[in-house]
Protein backbone atom coordinates (compact mmCIF):
# COMPACT_ATOMS: atom_id res chain seq x y z
CA UNK A 1 0.00 0.00 0.00
CA UNK A 2 1.34 3.59 -1.08
CA UNK A 3 1.95 6.24 1.34
CA UNK A 4 -1.17 7.98 0.14
CA UNK A 5 -3.54 5.17 0.05
CA UNK A 6 -2.40 4.12 3.74
CA UNK A 7 -3.33 7.71 4.99
CA UNK A 8 -6.71 8.14 3.05
CA UNK A 9 -7.48 4.37 4.70
CA UNK A 10 -6.45 5.47 8.19
CA UNK A 11 -9.12 8.77 7.57
CA UNK A 12 -11.74 6.68 6.68
CA UNK A 13 -11.67 5.26 9.84
CA UNK A 14 -12.07 8.20 11.76
CA UNK A 15 -16.11 9.70 13.23
CA UNK A 16 -17.09 12.54 14.86
CA UNK A 17 -19.81 12.76 16.72
CA UNK A 18 -21.25 16.35 16.26
CA UNK A 19 -23.66 18.03 19.05
CA UNK A 20 -26.69 18.63 19.06
CA UNK A 21 -26.85 21.95 19.33
CA UNK A 22 -24.67 22.96 16.63
CA UNK A 23 -27.98 22.48 14.41
CA UNK A 24 -29.21 25.32 16.29
CA UNK A 25 -29.00 29.18 16.06
CA UNK A 26 -25.28 30.79 16.56
CA UNK A 27 -24.17 33.67 17.91
CA UNK A 28 -21.72 35.34 20.43
CA UNK A 29 -21.35 35.64 24.15
CA UNK A 30 -23.63 38.62 23.92
CA UNK A 31 -26.14 37.68 21.04
CA UNK A 32 -27.33 34.60 19.71
CA UNK A 33 -28.57 35.46 15.85
CA UNK A 34 -32.08 33.71 14.88
CA UNK A 35 -31.65 31.98 11.44
CA UNK A 36 -33.92 30.46 8.86
CA UNK A 37 -34.87 27.16 9.01
CA UNK A 38 -33.40 26.60 12.50
CA UNK A 39 -34.42 22.85 13.80
CA UNK A 40 -36.72 23.64 16.40
CA UNK A 41 -36.92 20.28 18.34
CA UNK A 42 -34.69 17.41 18.73
CA UNK A 43 -36.05 15.18 15.70
CA UNK A 44 -35.13 18.33 13.24
CA UNK A 45 -31.93 18.45 14.70
CA UNK A 46 -30.90 14.57 14.41
CA UNK A 47 -33.07 15.48 10.21
CA UNK A 48 -29.94 17.89 9.95
CA UNK A 49 -27.51 16.00 11.54
CA UNK A 50 -27.96 12.92 8.97
CA UNK A 51 -27.81 15.18 6.54
CA UNK A 52 -24.30 16.19 7.50
CA UNK A 53 -23.50 12.87 7.57
CA UNK A 54 -25.02 12.10 4.14
CA UNK A 55 -22.95 14.34 2.40
CA UNK A 56 -19.59 13.80 4.71
CA UNK A 57 -19.58 9.93 5.81
CA UNK A 58 -17.60 11.36 8.97
CA UNK A 59 -20.43 11.96 11.52
CA UNK A 60 -22.32 9.34 12.02
CA UNK A 61 -23.22 10.03 15.75
CA UNK A 62 -24.87 13.42 17.61
CA UNK A 63 -24.67 14.04 21.07
CA UNK A 64 -27.34 15.11 22.89
CA UNK A 65 -27.86 17.84 25.41
CA UNK A 66 -30.08 17.44 28.61
CA UNK A 67 -32.59 19.60 28.79
CA UNK A 68 -32.19 20.93 25.99
CA UNK A 69 -33.15 17.94 23.95
CA UNK A 70 -35.65 16.19 26.19
CA UNK A 71 -38.52 14.24 24.35
CA UNK A 72 -41.22 12.07 26.00
CA UNK A 73 -39.64 9.03 24.51
CA UNK A 74 -36.40 8.42 24.25
CA UNK A 75 -36.22 5.22 22.72
CA UNK A 76 -38.26 6.57 20.10
CA UNK A 77 -36.04 9.34 19.82
CA UNK A 78 -33.08 6.76 18.99
CA UNK A 79 -35.18 4.85 16.65
CA UNK A 80 -35.65 7.95 14.61
CA UNK A 81 -32.24 9.01 14.67
CA UNK A 82 -31.25 5.28 13.33
CA UNK A 83 -34.26 5.66 10.74
CA UNK A 84 -32.16 8.59 9.17
CA UNK A 85 -28.80 6.60 9.49
CA UNK A 86 -27.25 8.00 12.72
CA UNK A 87 -27.13 7.04 16.04
CA UNK A 88 -27.52 8.77 19.04
CA UNK A 89 -24.04 9.51 21.20
CA UNK A 90 -22.93 10.78 24.34
CA UNK A 91 -25.53 12.49 26.88
CA UNK A 92 -24.07 16.32 28.15
CA UNK A 93 -25.90 17.08 31.35
CA UNK A 94 -26.46 20.24 32.11
CA UNK A 95 -25.75 22.08 35.96
CA UNK A 96 -24.91 25.52 34.99
CA UNK A 97 -28.20 27.46 34.28
CA UNK A 98 -30.87 27.22 36.74
CA UNK A 99 -30.92 29.82 39.70
CA UNK A 100 -29.80 27.60 42.28
CA UNK A 101 -26.39 26.55 40.66
CA UNK A 102 -25.44 30.53 41.48
CA UNK A 103 -23.21 29.24 43.71
CA UNK A 104 -21.85 25.81 41.81
CA UNK A 105 -23.86 22.18 41.43
CA UNK A 106 -22.18 19.49 42.46
CA UNK A 107 -20.38 21.48 44.66
CA UNK A 108 -22.30 23.76 46.08
CA UNK A 109 -22.51 24.60 49.85
CA UNK A 110 -25.77 23.56 50.13
CA UNK A 111 -26.89 19.71 50.65
CA UNK A 112 -30.52 20.36 48.72
CA UNK A 113 -28.65 21.91 45.38
CA UNK A 114 -26.40 19.47 45.14
CA UNK A 115 -29.46 16.65 45.46
CA UNK A 116 -30.63 18.32 42.86
CA UNK A 117 -27.64 18.27 40.92
CA UNK A 118 -26.78 14.60 41.31
CA UNK A 119 -30.15 13.49 40.62
CA UNK A 120 -29.75 15.59 37.26
CA UNK A 121 -27.01 13.46 36.66
CA UNK A 122 -28.94 10.46 37.64
CA UNK A 123 -31.27 11.21 34.94
CA UNK A 124 -28.96 11.21 32.79
CA UNK A 125 -27.87 8.08 32.84
CA UNK A 126 -31.62 6.62 32.77
CA UNK A 127 -31.64 8.44 29.17
CA UNK A 128 -28.57 6.95 28.44
CA UNK A 129 -30.39 3.70 28.88
CA UNK A 130 -33.06 4.26 26.69
CA UNK A 131 -31.10 5.44 24.23
CA UNK A 132 -28.69 3.06 24.27
CA UNK A 133 -25.71 5.59 24.59
CA UNK A 134 -22.67 5.02 26.01
CA UNK A 135 -20.83 8.26 27.14
CA UNK A 136 -21.86 10.58 29.90
CA UNK A 137 -20.36 13.93 29.52
CA UNK A 138 -19.94 16.28 32.45
CA UNK A 139 -18.74 19.96 32.65
CA UNK A 140 -19.41 21.70 35.45
CA UNK A 141 -19.27 25.48 36.06
CA UNK A 142 -18.48 25.32 39.50
CA UNK A 143 -16.28 27.98 41.57
CA UNK A 144 -16.10 30.98 43.44
CA UNK A 145 -15.04 34.60 42.65
CA UNK A 146 -13.27 35.70 45.61
CA UNK A 147 -11.35 34.06 48.26
CA UNK A 148 -12.89 32.80 51.07
CA UNK A 149 -16.13 32.75 49.22
CA UNK A 150 -16.21 28.82 50.07
CA UNK A 151 -14.14 26.15 50.92
CA UNK A 152 -12.27 25.12 48.46
CA UNK A 153 -11.15 21.43 49.54
CA UNK A 154 -14.08 20.96 51.04
CA UNK A 155 -15.93 21.96 47.07
CA UNK A 156 -13.32 19.08 45.84
CA UNK A 157 -14.69 16.25 48.74
CA UNK A 158 -18.20 17.14 47.62
CA UNK A 159 -17.17 16.62 43.92
CA UNK A 160 -15.84 13.94 44.28
CA UNK A 161 -19.02 12.57 46.73
CA UNK A 162 -21.07 12.98 43.90
CA UNK A 163 -19.36 11.60 41.00
CA UNK A 164 -18.83 8.65 43.20
CA UNK A 165 -22.62 8.26 43.48
CA UNK A 166 -23.30 8.75 39.36
CA UNK A 167 -20.45 7.09 39.09
CA UNK A 168 -21.77 3.09 40.55
CA UNK A 169 -25.14 4.27 38.74
CA UNK A 170 -23.12 3.35 35.04
CA UNK A 171 -24.08 0.38 33.41
CA UNK A 172 -22.17 -2.31 31.88
CA UNK A 173 -20.17 -0.29 28.56
CA UNK A 174 -21.26 2.90 29.94
CA UNK A 175 -18.70 6.09 30.93
CA UNK A 176 -18.26 9.14 32.63
CA UNK A 177 -16.31 11.53 30.76
CA UNK A 178 -15.13 14.82 32.34
CA UNK A 179 -14.09 17.93 30.96
CA UNK A 180 -12.39 20.71 32.29
CA UNK A 181 -12.39 24.63 31.62
CA UNK A 182 -9.09 26.83 32.63
CA UNK A 183 -11.35 29.63 33.68
CA UNK A 184 -14.57 29.74 32.08
CA UNK A 185 -16.90 31.07 34.45
CA UNK A 186 -15.44 31.42 37.39
CA UNK A 187 -13.07 34.51 38.60
CA UNK A 188 -11.03 33.27 41.46
CA UNK A 189 -11.48 28.79 41.53
CA UNK A 190 -12.72 27.22 39.15
CA UNK A 191 -13.33 23.25 40.57
CA UNK A 192 -12.53 21.32 37.65
CA UNK A 193 -9.83 24.04 36.37
CA UNK A 194 -7.72 21.71 34.37
CA UNK A 195 -6.39 18.24 33.09
CA UNK A 196 -4.65 17.74 36.61
CA UNK A 197 -7.52 17.70 38.46
CA UNK A 198 -10.03 15.80 36.28
CA UNK A 199 -7.45 13.27 35.84
CA UNK A 200 -7.11 12.55 39.73
CA UNK A 201 -10.75 12.48 40.14
CA UNK A 202 -11.41 10.07 37.19
CA UNK A 203 -8.38 7.76 39.02
CA UNK A 204 -9.95 7.34 41.48
CA UNK A 205 -13.65 6.76 40.24
CA UNK A 206 -11.92 3.54 38.47
CA UNK A 207 -11.80 2.18 34.70
CA UNK A 208 -14.88 3.84 33.51
CA UNK A 209 -13.93 7.71 34.08
CA UNK A 210 -12.03 9.16 31.70
CA UNK A 211 -10.96 13.11 30.75
CA UNK A 212 -11.93 14.76 28.20
CA UNK A 213 -9.26 17.22 26.27
CA UNK A 214 -11.13 20.52 25.04
CA UNK A 215 -8.23 21.80 22.68
CA UNK A 216 -9.86 25.30 23.05
CA UNK A 217 -9.57 25.81 27.42
CA UNK A 218 -5.84 25.87 28.06
CA UNK A 219 -3.63 28.64 28.90
CA UNK A 220 -1.42 30.32 26.48
CA UNK A 221 1.31 28.08 25.75
CA UNK A 222 0.22 25.20 27.30
CA UNK A 223 1.37 22.17 25.29
CA UNK A 224 -1.82 20.23 24.43
CA UNK A 225 -0.31 17.23 22.94
CA UNK A 226 2.08 16.43 26.11
CA UNK A 227 -1.76 16.65 28.12
CA UNK A 228 -2.48 14.12 25.59
CA UNK A 229 0.41 11.76 25.74
CA UNK A 230 0.22 11.63 28.88
CA UNK A 231 -3.49 10.67 29.13
CA UNK A 232 -3.38 8.27 26.85
CA UNK A 233 -0.42 6.58 28.29
CA UNK A 234 -2.12 5.87 31.55
CA UNK A 235 -5.50 4.86 29.74
CA UNK A 236 -7.36 7.87 30.60
CA UNK A 237 -8.11 10.13 27.42
CA UNK A 238 -11.83 9.89 26.91
CA UNK A 239 -12.37 12.26 24.00
CA UNK A 240 -11.79 15.79 22.25
CA UNK A 241 -14.10 18.75 21.93
CA UNK A 242 -12.41 20.10 18.54
CA UNK A 243 -12.18 23.73 19.77
CA UNK A 244 -9.42 26.79 19.07
CA UNK A 245 -8.51 29.38 21.45
CA UNK A 246 -6.52 32.84 20.16
CA UNK A 247 -7.57 35.14 22.95
CA UNK A 248 -9.38 32.58 25.32
CA UNK A 249 -12.04 30.18 25.41
CA UNK A 250 -13.20 28.62 21.79
CA UNK A 251 -13.06 31.52 20.24
CA UNK A 252 -12.08 29.75 17.11
CA UNK A 253 -12.74 26.73 15.07
CA UNK A 254 -10.27 24.12 15.98
CA UNK A 255 -6.75 24.59 13.62
CA UNK A 256 -7.75 27.97 12.41
CA UNK A 257 -5.05 29.99 14.16
CA UNK A 258 -2.35 27.10 14.70
CA UNK A 259 -3.39 24.33 12.04
CA UNK A 260 0.41 22.37 12.95
CA UNK A 261 -0.61 22.44 16.84
CA UNK A 262 -3.61 19.95 15.72
CA UNK A 263 -1.06 17.68 13.55
CA UNK A 264 0.84 17.86 16.74
CA UNK A 265 -1.83 16.27 18.97
CA UNK A 266 -3.14 14.28 16.49
CA UNK A 267 0.50 13.02 15.92
CA UNK A 268 0.35 11.95 19.59
CA UNK A 269 -2.65 10.59 19.45
CA UNK A 270 -1.80 7.72 16.84
CA UNK A 271 1.67 7.08 18.19
CA UNK A 272 -0.05 6.40 21.45
CA UNK A 273 -2.56 4.00 20.14
CA UNK A 274 -5.32 6.23 19.61
CA UNK A 275 -6.32 4.17 15.84
CA UNK A 276 -5.74 1.04 17.24
CA UNK A 277 -8.83 -1.97 17.88
CA UNK A 278 -7.89 -1.07 22.08
CA UNK A 279 -8.44 2.62 22.05
CA UNK A 280 -10.66 3.48 18.90
CA UNK A 281 -13.83 3.85 20.64
CA UNK A 282 -11.94 7.06 21.99
CA UNK A 283 -12.13 8.25 18.46
CA UNK A 284 -14.63 6.98 17.18
CA UNK A 285 -17.56 7.23 19.74
CA UNK A 286 -16.53 10.84 21.65
CA UNK A 287 -15.80 13.49 19.46
CA UNK A 288 -17.77 16.57 19.91
CA UNK A 289 -17.33 19.74 17.77
CA UNK A 290 -18.45 22.75 19.81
Amino acid sequence: MTELAAVKAALKTQAVETPSWAYGNSGTRFKVFAQAGVPRNPYEKLDDAAKVHEFTGVAPTVALHIPWDKVDDYAALAKHAEQRGVKLGAINSNTFQDDDYKLGSICHPEASVRRKAVDHLLECVDIMDATGSGDLKLWFADGTNYPGQDDIRARQDRLAEGLAEVYDRLGDGQRMLLEYKFFEPAFYSTDVPDWGTAYAHCLKLGPKAQVVVDTGHHAPGTNIEFIVATLLREGKLGGFDFNSRFYADDDLMVGAADPFQLFRIMYEVVRGGGFSPEVAFMLDQCHNIE
